[in-house]
This record gives C-alpha cells, structure tokens and sequence, in this order.
C-alpha cells in the first residue's frame, strides 16, 4: 500500500541553509527509505536541476519546490511545489529576495559587531562552496558565532541574539502572503502553508487565517511536522477538511543546522504517499 511509503515534501540543502548538498541530499533520502522529496529551500531554487537530477538516478521521486517568507507579524512561510525553475517572473522575484537576504545579512553584522562579536562575512561564508550573503541566513551566522565561543550552541545564538526581538535580529525583505501565493501560482506551482504552528496554536485563529489565504488561492497547509502534537495535527487535518485544502507535511531538514530533525521523520511518524497523491490530485498533476 502507498501508505507504507514515506515522503517528505519539506527539505532544505546547502542552497540555502542546510548542509547537505542537494545530491547528498538525495543520497540521504535513498538511505532512509524516502520515495518521494521535494526540494524546498529558501527563496531559490538554485538547487532543484542537481536534486531532481539525483533523485531520478536513485529511483526517488523528486518534486521542485521553493520555500518563501511572507510578510505577516509572526513568521510566516509559504512552500511551493511542484514550480516551474525557468519562469522568468518567478526567478525575478526570488532574485529579488536574495537581494534583500544580502542587506539583511549585512546589517546583522554589523549589529553584532556592535554588540562586540567578531563575525566577519568570511566567517559566514567559508562554510560552504559558493556561498554569499545572498544565500546564506541566520543559521550560518549562529554557526559562526558558536565556532568562536561567543555562543553555546546554534540554538543559544538564535535565543540570545538573532531571533525577532533580540539585538542583532534584522527584519526580512519580504512579499505579502497575498502576493507570496500569486507568486508561486504563476510558476505553476502548489501553495502550502509551511508549519503553522510558529503562527498559531489556536484552532479558531488558524481556521480564519487560512479562510483569508483560500482567498488569495492557497492550496493547503502542513498538517504533519516536526514538532507537532498529535492535537495539533489532527487540527489542521479538521481545517484542511473543512476548507477544501489539502494536507501537506515535511521534516523540515536542515543536516547538522537542525541537528534532532531526521528526514523523512515527523513528530507523528512518517508523512504517507496519499498525502502526494491527494496534491497532485488537486493539483492536476497526475
């Protein structure tokens, strides 16, 4: 039964934030037992052709995806899947986002030199190949800061000083939920509310604000996690239910950056096929 195979439709690699290349990432899900995965890192898909490329040659079904902020007054990300890499409009706009991602880096560190830590964009970039402030973030930012002792772990850096509210946290060049979607939609892509569980834990509050993103055409929301509780889960599958959406899910990965998240693994087991199948349904992609 397509049930027994697990998927994860929620993964980063070292084009953004992770540290898995996109084939080791591909290796990786060949390892675990992954039959499907979809490449989702922050705002680019620089990844996608390798990952989609290794995955075919590993017998793995390989989705092209991009994870995007939106703009909202808690974290809000917005996962597309299955998106066109070569729309031009969709290129434009990520290019856009890595231009801010830049200026943001920039000036947090400047905010931690400030502060009296010396992290140096090297420091930041030398820990991967190709890397530049425009496609790196917080979490290697964190890793410098915990390599030269200014931090305990990634985690203390992140509590301390790089989180909303904190001294050295520099708020994000981003679209509306509203344009974020659109976005997706003209590359062809499928909308899925990313975690939902950093916005609300209230299933009122939940069920209105995805009311408002259906409104702008939002396919669907991850009702399988990481993190969640079982009550949780089964809140957003009552949502999804009720609003004609469909349920996603994912790891959320990120290698050695989240170092207790394993691929493919959610907090409630694994994500099943038919939550693929019910996407690409929707979707029409079949």
């Amino acid at each position: 039964m397509t049930d027994n195979l697990k998927i994860d439709l929620h993964t980063h690699s070292t084009a953004s934030d992770g540290t898995l290349s996109p084939t080791e990432l591909a290796d990786m899900a060949k390892e675990t037992g992954v039959t499907a995965a979809a490449l989702t890192d922050h705002d680019t898909v620089d990844g996608v052709s390798e990952f989609l490329t290794a995955c075919k040659e590993r017998g793995i079904e390989g989705i092209a995806g991009v994870e995007m902020s939106a703009e909202y007054k808690k974290e809000m990300h917005i996962i597309g899947l299955f998106v066109d890499t070569d729309n031009a409009e969709f290129r434009d706009k990520l290019e856009a986002l890595r231009g801010g991602r830049e200026k943001r880096n920039r000036e947090m560190l400047r905010l931690l030199e400030k502060n009296g830590f010396d992290i140096t964009e090297r420091d930041v970039i030398s820990q991967k190949d190709g890397a530049a402030l425009s496609n790196t973030g917080r979490a290697h930012i964190a890793r410098a800061m915990v390599s030269k002792g200014y931090a305990k772990s990634t985690g203390d850096a992140f509590a301390k000083y790089l989180k909303k509210g904190k001294p050295c946290y520099v708020k994000r060049v981003t679209y509306t939920p509203e344009e974020t979607i659109r976005i997706i939609k003209a590359a062809g892509g499928t909308a899925i509310l990313a975690h939902p569980v950093y916005i609300t834990g209230s299933g009122d509050k939940l069920f209105g604000l995805m009311s408002r993103l259906k409104e702008y055409g939002i396919d669907g929301m991850e009702c399988y996690y990481n993190c969640y509780s079982e009550e949780f889960s089964r809140m957003c599958m009552d949502i999804c239910a009720k609003l004609d959406l469909v349920p996603s899910g994912g790891s959320d990965f990120h290698g050695n950056n989240k170092p207790t998240v394993r691929l493919g693994a959610v907090s409630t087991g694994i994500v099943p096929y038919s939550v693929l199948d019910a996407i690409k349904t929707a979707a029409h992609k079949k």
